[in-house]
């Protein structure tokens, strides 16, 4: 039967090839004694074979076999290819915030040089990133809000020399350009604090990345503004659950001035939105990969600097290539909340 494995045999080996061998031409069998060299299926080999010419490695013979192509010789020793791992790699469809970060780290990387590309990873289990590094033949790693679990593969992949970063969380041990949760949750605080909006909601995930910082966050906004913290209200629980407790307080008669979506909720915004009114009534707070043009939005939106961000993720990043010893460093992603109403921009508010 045909395997992933059987299939990179004949990648890896044409690659490997071709870039070994400078700007000299190179002359591959047919499929016939490529599947019998690698000990694999003629139909496996055939599609190895096929992709390769797809990609611009190969062309075809007259008589059999294929010929590697000049025009990718001429880059194939000097190419970097970086893999980008998406949250647990295994992403089966994409979402506005991931294609934000990952377009962004990616174009930035690429805009440094010709030669360096970009390959996204699928990894079954987190066990499974060092082979899969490895099978890719990768000149480094950028994980895109990767879970703890994962990262800690990647960490020991950083300690044999691999480049590693992290966007948009801080991982130990790896060097992070990453969302500053808690500094966001006081500064947005303080500006609802400023505006008499004392009784706030404030809805996130599930998950120890974001609830303890939210926290820590909004402890200390209440204290430097003197507001009771038993007037914010965090609920880290599922969609579901959350629309079910907030049904339960609205039914109790129980009111927000304001509602911080940190983990932003189309229903639950449309539940608020038939209480109450976010004109003047209830600021409602998001950040700017959950406003969509249908949404007709009013309130302030987080805007995050992630061309700057970037920008300091491949300078960690090439630096690394360069330094392989070089301790892990630590930067801030910058951000700005700008009010809407009725979803458009109306202005920053600092």
């Amino acid at each position: 039967m045909e395997t992933e494995t059987d299939f990179m045999k004949i990648r890896h080996y044409v690659i490997d090839t071709v870039a070994t061998n400078g700007n000299l031409p190179v002359r591959f069998p047919p499929t016939r004694k490529l599947a019998e060299m690698f000990g694999v299926s003629q139909p496996t080999a055939l599609r190895a074979v096929r992709a390769l010419i797809e990609e611009g490695y190969l062309t075809a013979c007259k008589g059999g076999g294929t010929l590697s192509r000049p025009a990718t010789l001429a880059l194939s020793n000097q190419m970097k290819i970086y893999g980008l791992l998406t949250y647990q790699g295994r992403q089966v469809f994409d979402d506005l915030f991931f294609m934000e970060i990952t377009s962004t780290a990616a174009k930035e990387l690429m805009r440094r040089d010709c030669n360096f590309r970009t390959k996204t990873l699928y990894v079954e289990t987190p066990p499974l990133l060092e082979k899969t590094v490895r099978q890719e033949s990768l000149s480094g790693l950028i994980l895109l809000y990767a879970e703890d679990h994962t990262a800690s593969y990647a960490a020991n992949l950083r300690k044999t020399g691999l480049p590693v970063v992290s966007f948009m969380k801080r991982l130990e041990g790896i060097s992070s350009v990453y969302e500053p949760v808690e500094e966001r949750v006081h500064q947005t605080l303080l500006k609802l604090f400023a505006e008499g909006r004392t009784h706030v909601l404030i809805l996130c995930r599930p998950d120890i990345y974001s609830i303890t910082p939210i926290r820590t966050g909004a402890a200390r906004a209440c204290a430097e503004a003197g507001i009771p913290a038993g007037q914010i209200m965090i609920l880290d629980k599922s969609m579901a659950e959350s629309k079910e407790k907030i049904t339960e307080l609205l039914e109790f008669g129980l009111k927000f001035d304001a509602v911080f979506f940190y983990t932003f909720h189309h229903a639950i915004y449309e539940q608020l939105q038939c209480r109450f009114d976010f004109q003047e009534e209830c600021r409602i707070i998001c950040d700017d990969t959950s406003v969509t043009d249908d949404l007709n939005y009013t309130g302030y939106v987080v805007h995050y600097d992630l061309k700057n961000a970037a920008k300091k993720l491949i300078d960690l990043l090439l630096r690394q290539t360069e330094h392989p010893e070089e301790p892990p460093q630590y930067e801030h992603i910058g951000f700005h909340p700008v009010l809407y109403r009725n979803g458009v921009p109306v202005g920053r508010i600092d």
